[in-house]
C-alpha cells in the first residue's frame, strides 16, 4: 500500500518508520526537522516534493500535526488530489469539532477521515507500543485498525468521527493536570527545604504515583530535564482545547480555569518549544 506521512516529527517519526517497515512503501514531506526525514529516506522512504504530490499517489494519508488549524489548512490543501476511495487518518491532538467536518466533507467524495490521536509519547512511537484512540464510521475502522495497529499496543474506537479526539482531550484533561500539580509540588518542595530526591522516593510510592511523575521527576533529578518530551506550547493547546470541550457542554469548570492560568503564566516565561519536564529546572529568585 503507498502511505503519504505528514508530520514525521517526534512522535510521527517513530509512526512512520513501523508503517515502513510493516511493509508499505511510504512517501513523507519535509518537516522543519531534516533528520527524522533524512532517517527514514535512508529506511527507504521517499521524500514528497509537495501536499499535492503526496495526495496525487498515496492511497492513506497520515496526518501528525500541531493543531486542528493546521490540520485544516493541510487537508484543503490534499483534498483536490485525493481519489475517491482513499482514507486519510489524523493522528493529532485536534478539535472534535474538526474531525466531524472533516469527515462529513471528505465523506461526500469518498474519502474516509479517520480521527485516531495517541498516547505513549515518543519512544512508544519508536517502539509501536502507542495507544490510540479512534473516531470513525465502522467501515472506515475496519479499513484504518490494521494500519494504526504497525504503531500501537492498544487501539480502541469510541464512536464516530470526532469520538477520538474527544477521548484524547478527556486523557490529557488528566495528564496534564498532573504535569501542573508535579511542577506546582517540587516548587514547594524547594520553597520548604524539602529535598526532591526523597519527595520522589514517597510519591513514586503512594497515592501520588502516575506515570507522568514517573517520566518527569527521575530526569529532572539526575538535571537532564527530558523526561517528558512534551513541549509547554502543545500543552497549553490541549488544555485550551479542554475547556473548549467543556463550554460546548455548558461547564464551568474552575479546575480546568487554573490549569489555564498554570499554563498561560508558564508560556508567558518560556519558549513554547521546550518540553514541560523541562518546567522543574529550579527557579532562580
Amino acid at each position: 500500500m503507498i502511505i503519504g506521512f505528514i508530520g514525521a516529527g517526534l512522535m510521527g517519526a517513530g509512526m512512520a518508520k513501523n508503517l515502513l517497515q510493516a511493509g508499505h512503501q511510504l512517501q513523507v514531506l519535509a518537516h522543519r526537522s531534516r533528520a527524522p526525514i533524512d532517517r527514514l529516506v535512508t529506511l527507504g522512504a521517499r521524500e514528497a516534493s509537495s501536499v499535492e504530490q503526496l495526495a496525487a499517489s498515496a492511497e492513506v494519508v497520515f496526518l501528525c500535526l500541531p493543531n486542528a488549524d493546521t490540520v485544516q489548512q493541510i487537508v484543503a490543501s490534499l483534498e483536490p488530489g485525493l481519489a475517491a476511495g482513499s482514507l486519510v487518518i489524523d493522528t493529532t491532538t485536534s478539535l472534535p469539532d474538526t474531525s466531524r467536518q472533516l469527515a462529513a466533507r471528505l465523506t461526500e467524495r469518498g474519502i474516509d477521515f479517520v480521527d485516531a490521536p495517541v498516547t505513549g509519547g515518543p519512544p512508544a512511537a519508536e517502539q509501536g507500543t502507542l495507544t490510540s484512540m479512534v473516531g470513525a464510521s465502522i467501515d472506515a475502522f475496519t479499513r484504518a485498525d490494521p494500519l494504526i495497529q504497525h504503531y500501537s499496543e492498544l487501539v480502541t474506537r469510541f464512536g464516530d468521527s470526532g469520538s477520538g479526539n474527544t477521548a484524547k482531550l478527556i486523557h490529557n484533561f488528566i495528564t496534564m493536570g498532573h504535569v501542573a500539580l508535579i511542577v506546582e509540588a517540587m516548587r514547594r518542595c524547594d520553597l520548604t527545604g524539602i529535598d526532591r530526591g526523597l519527595m520522589y522516593q514517597v510519591m513514586s510510592n503512594g497515592g501520588a504515583n502516575s506515570n507522568t511523575l514517573r517520566k518527569m521527576v527521575p530526569s529532572a533529578l539526575s538535571g537532564s530535564y527530558d523526561g517528558h518530551r512534551f513541549s509547554l506550547g502543545n500543552a497549553a493547546k490541549d488544555v485550551d482545547y479542554i475547556a473548549r470541550l467543556a463550554t460546548q457542554m455548558g461547564e464551568d469548570s474552575g479546575m480546568i480555569a487554573g490549569m489555564q492560568g498554570f499554563f498561560a503564566r508558564e508560556l508567558a516565561n518560556n519558549p513554547a518549544d521546550i518540553f514541560v519536564s523541562e518546567l522543574l529546572k529550579p527557579q532562580v529568585s
